[in-house]
């Protein structure tokens, strides 16, 4: 299998777990949307400071085009499939990614819109339950803190953000970690599926006054 087989197949493999956690519908697979050139997704978006996923969006009227790039350096630290300490940042910079398209893709499905902080907020929580749901597989469960620890604890922003996007991603931080305290371990396996879905089919305000206040 090539390279780049190889890394389609993970992509397919972030999305199907997304998929079947949130119920969604079919949709477009994300690994025909790949893109890792580098100097071709430069030409789009600024790629300063070291940025190694980002989801590429132009509106053409009615059309939407997408493009995921994810720098090939990246892809390759996922190609044992296989989650350890060493690749644990490649993996949820992939599932970011991923949570992206999936998530702009379904509103654009349903004709509705979506913000940036939104698109952060839901990436965040889908690396949590991702996450949890990955350490269960390779029979290495984590508990509850620790994977809050891991994930929302002195979040790196990189040095190139301006004054709005560090906020949006702050934002989208703390709102997460809000939300993902108030689920319990393993939720995405025992459960709590039917909350999560819920959670991800809303939009705007509510979404964000629902991350807010998780026990509501």
């Amino acid at each position: 299998m090539s390279s780049r087989a190889r890394a389609e197949a993970v992509l397919v493999g972030l999305q199907r777990d997304l998929r079947q956690v949130y119920d969604l519908p079919p949709g477009p697979d994300v690994h025909r949307f790949l893109m890792t050139d580098r100097g071709q997704a430069s030409r789009y978006v600024s790629l300063a400071g070291g940025l190694q996923e980002a989801l590429l969006i132009q509106q053409r009227g009615e059309d939407l085009d997408l493009s995921l790039y994810l720098d090939p350096q990246l892809l390759d630290e996922l190609m044992s499939g296989r989650l350890h300490a060493g690749n644990l940042d490649a993996w949820l910079q992939a599932l970011e990614g991923v949570s992206h398209f999936e998530l702009v893709v379904q509103r654009a499905q349903s004709g509705h819109p979506v913000s940036e902080l939104e698109l952060e907020l839901q990436a965040e929580i889908d690396k949590f339950v991702w996450l949890d749901r990955q350490l269960q597989r390779q029979g290495r469960p984590a508990p509850r803190k620790l994977l809050l620890r891991w994930l929302f604890e002195q979040p790196r922003l990189r040095e190139d953000l301006n004054a709005q996007q560090r906020w949006r991603y702050r934002t989208a931080t703390q709102l997460a970690r809000a939300y993902c305290e108030g689920l319990d371990g393993g939720a995405a396996l025992r459960g709590g599926l039917n909350r999560l879905r819920r959670f991800y089919r809303l939009s705007g305000a509510r979404k964000l006054r629902a991350a807010a206040a998780p026990a509501h």
